[in-house]
């Protein structure tokens, strides 16, 4: 089948869809795709948003056999960044909510976007503002600028991979992936309403597709047609509906999450100053961060309720706010302190381990029905704003001399909209209060999070026709996966080298991590879950001809003991023999095999990497060598010995590397403007 493709280029646009859509059209050609050159496997990256395009870089930074690494998008305004940091979606006052020193794509050098960004980047089509601005660790930062960042490391990371690795993007939407052959066929579709629909073969697959679409209430079922109702504020399209709105017009936004500020911060850029009502039914809002504001990670006691026998939802509840109220006096918050502003967010950080436990005994539908309860407390408590976008929503809820009150929250339930006065204007009838009219709606009620019912095709295609995907058990959002992202099919099994990075995996999140609110797929959270997919992905690869079958059991790499007891185990029951390669196998993955692998996945460019990987290789060769002759090994127990022992080692570093309790030390120019905040007890 052939098929349109574009390989990676130097010369990656910075901000213009159109220098972007140029860059790929330059680059386009035709070939036969139905298979890589002999020898070469192909992944396939389903979605080049954030996900998708840090896959695929640490896909890069690692490989090191034979490897085509396919890169499919279907919106190229979402190329690089997704809804989130995307061209078609951010205007340039969207900021990120989270600091410029925490925003690095690679957790083990804390200083690359700031090096990049200060040192690096193409800042020629930057506005004045930020052309001559220096970023330091507590900058706020332009969505669009970390986009470019993403596609200036992919472009990087293209150029200095292993010479028989590629990258090849393309342009179309992924429809179906299907077995065949030991893998699978990707079929994908061109844009536009007579394009082709074409079939990849890959070897593995990685889905990065991102959010469902956005929820949509029944309430909209009579305004959903009409050009006053705007049901994606992230569309492509939908900057320039925002800057088609009256400067005068009043607009209704439905939810009260982070969504909400950025339809705030659009309608502002775009010259509104009329009224505007956020509704949600709680009215709950995100605070803003103050302006000396610090991260900090607390440790909590576990809470007394969790001794119950049984964890009953109402029990849960009362237990939670008892918690909550004896942390509050134990930490001495006083209302209207900076100390409050921040506090529910530590909390809520602190009891992820216990989130993990209460999850893990509850029922399912208490589980569902708590977190569907409770999602906009959740939502806002568990995350601020920083004052850059914070500081727009909230100047505007209250008046100045000359400069009225804009912005009102509205705690109310919506029961349903129409159009009135010939469609130029929407009634909003609610349940408990009077009939409100309004010239435009937003829906910011958040993304779909039920994949089993998804109006996507790829997605109904892998839960129901297939089976290769189900819905994540305890909470229903999102999907099943293993400990790497791994796709768990129906039947329980893991679904052989399909993956998941990104959105689908926030059930995950929360009942392996404890992770509530946007923290089920923040910045931090989407950057482990690509660094460790990616070389989960690695290792399928290199263990496809390997004769050494490593079936390792989940969970064993996060302990070096763990791991060492496992493999010994693996080679004999015998004491006191089994003992002593326990303590061998311990000692050398601690003192050598550990701070090797480290040095190979911290290094900074191939050059580094190939160094530091023949250093491990050979000191595990060596190693196996010694083994064999201290415990009378044979040839084929050594090699499965130091096979299991690396894979184990690697693992257990992509762990702490990944571990946010262990965050890397600064140690460039910027180690000056970090403090580290003591640790709080309980």
């Amino acid at each position: 089948m052939e098929m349109q493709h574009s390989t990676m280029q130097v010369g990656l646009g910075q901000d213009s869809g159109a220098s972007d859509m140029a860059m790929h059209a330059s680059s386009m050609q035709h070939g036969s795709m139905d298979g890589a050159a002999p020898g070469t496997r192909r992944v396939t990256v389903v979605g080049a948003g954030f996900s998708g395009t840090l896959t695929a870089i640490r896909l890069l930074h690692f490989a090191d056999t034979p490897l085509e690494i396919c890169l499919i998008e279907r919106e190229e305004g979402y190329r690089y960044g997704g809804i989130a940091f995307g061209q078609a979606s951010t205007n340039w006052e969207h900021m990120l909510n989270i600091q410029a020193g925490r925003i690095t794509l690679r957790r083990e050098r804390p200083e690359d976007f700031l090096e990049w960004a200060n040192e690096e980047a193409d800042r020629s089509e930057w506005p004045q503002k930020w052309q001559y601005h220096t970023f330091g660790v507590a900058c706020v930062v332009p969505r669009r600028i970390f986009r470019q960042y993403l596609a200036e490391r992919l472009r990087g990371a293209a150029a200095d991979a292993h010479a028989e690795v590629t990258l090849r993007e393309l342009t179309g939407e992924v429809i179906d992936v299907r077995g065949q052959g030991g893998g699978y066929v990707v079929k994908y579709a061109d844009a536009g309403p007579e394009g082709g629909v074409h079939d990849l073969p890959s070897d593995q697959v990685i889905l990065a597709t991102g959010h469902l679409s956005p929820v949509q209430a029944p309430f909209y079922h009579r305004i959903k047609d009409s050009d006053r109702f705007i049901a994606d504020p992230y569309a492509p399209g939908a900057q320039e509906w925002f800057r088609a709105v009256g400067a005068q017009e009043s607009v209704l936004v439905t939810g009260s999450a982070l969504s909400a500020f950025d339809t705030v911060i659009s309608l502002v850029h775009a010259g509104h100053r009329g009224q505007i009502l956020i509704c949600s039914r709680g009215g709950h809002m995100h605070g803003t961060y103050p302006a000396d504001h610090e991260h900090d990670i607390w440790q909590a006691r576990r809470p007394p309720f969790l001794d119950a026998e049984k964890l009953t939802p109402e029990a849960v509840v009362e237990g939670v706010k008892a918690e909550y109220a004896h942390l509050r006096d134990e930490q001495g918050v006083e209302p209207g302190s900076a100390l409050e502003a921040v506090f529910p967010e530590r909390v809520m950080k602190a009891w992820e381990p216990y989130v993990i436990e209460l999850i893990s005994r509850m029922e399912a539908r208490d589980v569902r029905m708590l977190l569907d309860r409770y999602k906009s407390l959740i939502v806002t408590n568990r995350t601020s704003t920083v004052r850059e976008i914070g500081g727009v929503v909230r100047s505007r809820m209250r008046g100045f001399n000359g400069a009225p009150k804009t912005v009102d929250v509205l705690p109310a339930g919506i029961q349903d909209m129409r159009p009135v006065e010939d469609g130029t204007k929407i009634r909003v009838i609610f349940a408990d209060q009077p009939d409100i009219v309004v010239d435009r709606v937003v829906n910011c009620l958040g993304n779909t999070t039920d994949y089993e019912h998804a109006d996507h095709p790829l997605w109904n295609g892998l839960v129901n026709a297939h089976g290769y995907a189900q819905p994540q058990t305890k909470t229903h959002r999102g999907i099943e996966v293993g400990p790497h992202g791994q796709l768990i099919a129906a039947d329980g099994e893991m679904a052989p080298g399909l993956f998941g990075v990104g959105p689908m995996r926030q059930g995950d999140e929360t009942t392996r991590r404890g992770r509530l609110g946007a923290f089920v797929f923040s910045i931090g959270t989407l950057r482990n879950q690509c660094f460790d997919t990616a070389m989960e992905v690695l290792r399928g690869a290199r263990s496809a001809s390997d004769e050494e079958q490593m079936d390792i059991p989940d969970g064993i790499h996060h302990c070096l003991i763990r791991s060492s007891d496992w493999i010994a185990a693996d080679l004999t029951a015998e004491e006191p023999q089994a003992t002593r390669l326990r303590e061998r196998l311990q000692d050398y993955a601690r003192e050598s095999a550990y701070p090797n692998a480290v040095n190979y996945l911290q290094a900074q460019d191939r050059t580094e990497r190939r160094k530091y990987r023949g250093i491990l290789d050979d000191d595990l060769a060596d190693f196996g060598v010694a083994l064999a002759r201290e415990f009378d090994l044979t040839a084929q127990q050594a090699r499965r010995t130091v096979s299991l022992l690396s894979t184990l080692v690697e693992k257990h570093a992509v762990h702490n590397l990944c571990d946010i309790t262990k965050l890397a030390g600064w140690d460039s120019q910027y180690g000056g403007q970090v403090k580290h905040a003591p640790k709080k007890g309980a």
